[in-house]
């Protein structure tokens, strides 16, 4: 790494220790796309900027990972996604991923022609623009790093539609270069997609969100030595657990004459040398804060709007909760609209963070679901084969791109099988595609691993839901996919991690913890009978009940996003409630037809029924 960087440790995160740190390696012959074939060399000076920009375009829009091996690639241009067939076919379903945060560097050189002017920012990587198409995009496991004397250049332009992510990733600038470090406000119509583990250091700006869809969900982000904000959010509805900022320039600014709403809990924002009455945060839209820290700043929120009186600061130290608009509305409870302190009252669920495996030897650990007679074609039914191939002891069965595999038959995930990734692949369900995680159904008796992640999978953009089938007392992970509609039947923990796809079912004495997932099917899209059911960022479309909440079960919605564009039924409640508990934080609704939601709670306590008609910006629960 160059001297430049001051290399910032970022324990304070409180995430799962560095299990990123594991060299991210692929089987060769998983379908990836390794940009050194295509003539990208680390570790020589050389510009690679071709020959990575040559791997991007080998599979446009085609489910591949474009791998970069460790080492230090030099780029000289922006990296772009390829456009393939054109417009909404375009710039999607394109995955950039490196060996691991700290092993593979994407390094802008100092003073690069192009990126000097800070009036004509240009990116090191670029994703796509509008329309909200851009399904499946990723960049994961690298750091990108700018040299001295490139003001203008801005580490990552992300957009991603659906589902899509930036994991593990760090974005650094040499003192006084970078524009931005993370923007997602290049273009309109961004997300909705999950960022997290990030670190940002320097530039400008160090995340940009704008523009009012489709959301964005962020876990773990740090940001350290910004300019002038490490935050700047305008218009976009931004869910963030987690962040801590190093700065001395205001955290976070949620800029005014927009819809722009924010939910920030479990934060440190930290002034370091802070400007002189620079607040911690400037907000002049919507904002819920639960247990931040609000520290070294001489003035910690300044609340610029309608929603409290002008001028209104609190002072430094840590919020335990917190709202700039007083919208909070219950059915069977009274709340003061006037003060929070009733806010105070509700027992919020605790928090796990998403467990992780161990990556594992490809060339040891693995198993190609090819090698156990799974149809290459994808015309027969795969499921014989996936079962052999997680009956054959392995910890990791893998999809390899470019075979769209068909299930319909069911599957049990048992054993000491801990992984099941798609490498970015698709499927297609049908009949009786039921994958089932059990316990103790082993034929040979192999001991069950206590985690077992499903991952990457693709299932076609309004196809047939995969049905996934938690029956176990075991852990089970669902991430980065598209199409699988999950049931819980057990007693252990489920995580939903980006995911478009639905909760069916949460059940009795169950735990889910889900961060950025987004429910487009019309009718119920989240069920919850009995469990206890956590979200960071939930985005639905179609007309149908968001989450049904009942036999007793809690619900807590951190961050919700309702695009009702397709219409609503008069008498259909956004939220149903059932001798259930339901809190709701920051609720945000995007409606052009003139068809919005009539009719946001109808919940039941025993033999009484109560309605909210009106929008509530912060629900509280009986």
């Amino acid at each position: 790494m160059n001297p430049f960087f001051s290399g910032l440790v970022f324990a304070i995160l409180a995430a799962p220790a560095l299990a990123w740190a594991e060299h991210v390696a692929f089987p060769a012959d998983g379908g990836i796309v390794d940009a050194t074939a295509h003539g990208a060399v680390p570790d020589d000076e050389g510009d690679d900027t071709a020959a990575i920009q040559a791997a991007l375009d080998a599979y446009p829009n085609g489910n591949r990972i474009v791998h970069l091996p460790p080492g230090v690639y030099l780029v000289s241009d922006t990296l772009r996604w390829p456009e393939g067939d054109g417009g909404g076919n375009a710039q999607k379903r394109t995955i950039l991923q490196g060996a691991g945060e700290t092993l593979t560097i994407l390094r802008l050189p100092e003073g690069s022609p192009g990126f000097a002017d800070a009036g004509k920012p240009k990116a090191v990587i670029w994703t796509g623009s509008a329309p909200a198409q851009r399904f499946r995009n990723a960049v994961r496991d690298l750091s990108i790093e700018i040299g001295p004397r490139n003001a203008g250049a801005i580490g990552l332009q992300f957009n991603a539609s659906s589902q899509g992510t930036v994991r593990k990733v760090a974005i650094r600038a040499a003192p006084g270069s970078g524009r931005i470090g993370l923007d997602l406000g290049h273009c309109d119509e961004i997300g909705p997609l999950l960022v997290r583990h990030l670190t940002v250091e320097g530039f400008e700006f160090g995340v940009v969100t704008k523009w009012p869809v489709n959301s964005a969900t962020f876990e773990h982000i740090l940001l350290s030595r910004q300019r002038r904000l490490g935050w700047w959010n305008y218009h976009q509805m931004v869910f963030a657990r987690g962040l801590v900022s190093e700065n001395r320039v205001p955290a976070l600014y949620n800029e005014k004459d927009s819809w722009g709403a924010v939910v920030l809990l479990d934060s440190h924002l930290h002034g370091i040398q802070a400007e002189r009455g620079a607040p911690a945060i400037h907000n002049q839209r919507q904002m819920y804060l639960r247990n931040v820290d609000l520290l070294g700043y001489d003035r910690a929120i300044d609340h610029d709007d309608k929603g409290r009186d002008k001028g209104d600061l609190d002072p430094p130290g840590t919020v335990a909760e917190d709202s700039s608009h007083r919208n909070v509305r219950s059915l069977f409870r009274e709340v003061d609209d006037g003060s929070f302190a009733t806010a105070g009252e509700v027992a919020h669920l605790p928090v796990k963070e998403t467990p992780e495996v161990p990556w594992g030897d490809p060339a040891k650990d693995w198993a190609n679901l090819l090698d156990f007679g799974a149809d290459p074609a994808g015309a027969a039914d795969a499921s014989a084969a996936l079962q052999k191939a997680i009956d054959s002891g392995a910890k990791t069965v893998y999809l390899p791109a470019g075979v769209n595999f068909r299930f319909g038959s069911p599957v049990e995930i048992r054993g000491p099988v801990q992984r099941i990734i798609g490498l970015e692949g698709r499927f297609t369900a049908g009949g009786e595609a039921v994958w089932s995680l059990v316990d103790g159904k082993h034929p040979q008796n192999l001991p069950d691993a206590p985690v077992v992640i499903v991952e990457r999978l693709g299932g076609p953009v309004g196809g047939t839901d995969l049905r996934l089938r938690h029956e176990s007392a075991r852990t089970l992970v669902v991430s980065s996919s598209i199409g699988i509609a999950v049931e819980g039947r057990g007693k252990g923990d489920l995580f939903l991690d980006d995911l478009r796809g639905h909760l069916d079912r949460l059940g009795p004495g169950q735990s889910a913890w889900c961060r950025q997932l987004n429910s487009t099917r019309e009718g119920v899209k989240c069920r919850n009978a009995g469990g206890q059911l956590w979200i960071l960022g939930l985005r639905a479309e179609n007309p149908g009940t968001l989450v049904e909440t009942s036999a007793g079960g809690t619900t807590e919605i951190n961050g919700v996003f309702l695009d009702s564009n397709s219409g609503w039924k008069a008498d259909e409640p956004a939220f149903l409630v059932a001798d259930a508990t339901l809190n709701l934080f920051g609720v945000s609704e995007r409606n052009s037809n003139r068809q919005p939601v009539a009719l946001w709670v109808r919940e039941r306590q025993g033999a009484e029924t109560r309605e909210l008609a009106e929008p509530p910006w912060i629900f509280l629960g009986k």
